[in-house]
């Protein structure tokens, strides 16, 4: 997991190609217009989905892990927790699903925030809980980049 601001894509290049021209691309675009749904950057490689979502407690949701893509998660507005923990350390609640490549773990983890103009990434081996609230539930515009890996 890594915690780092959209404003500096190249500092990120080190992790590959495709994480550093999708930053590239949020850092040089007004993510406040974006409408929602899917937006390709490079076909199935790299590409980021805008939603709004209402967050919900931490004990409501599972975590999730990827396989094919790594998830970048940019909060737009709005108030977003995401939980963390290493897929070793938690317990599987739903086998992996190939065709929408998650799975779903339960157990502990830590809280963090990501305020606008940052970002989360989460690699295969971190499984991550989106979407959640500690003081009231809120509606959140986000988008989460999906880089193959």
């Amino acid at each position: 997991m890594i915690l780092g601001t959209i404003q500096y894509p190249s500092r990120y290049g080190g992790l590959g190609p495709g994480v550093k021209t999708g930053l590239k691309y949020l850092a040089e675009h007004d993510l406040s217009t974006l409408p929602l749904g899917r937006h390709a950057i490079d076909g199935d490689n790299i590409f980021f989905d805008v939603s709004e979502v209402t967050t919900m407690p931490a004990n409501a949701t599972l975590f999730e892990a990827h396989r094919r893509y790594l998830d970048i998660h940019v909060t737009l507005s709005g108030e977003e927790w995401f939980g963390h923990a290493m897929i070793k350390h938690l317990e599987e609640a739903e086998p992996y699903l190939e065709e929408k490549d998650v799975a779903y773990y339960k157990g502990e983890g830590v809280y963090l925030q990501a305020p606008p103009g940052h970002f989360v990434l989460f690699l295969p081996e971190d499984a991550h809980k989106p979407r959640v609230f500690f003081k009231e539930p809120g509606l959140v515009r986000k988008l989460v980049l999906k880089v193959k890996l």
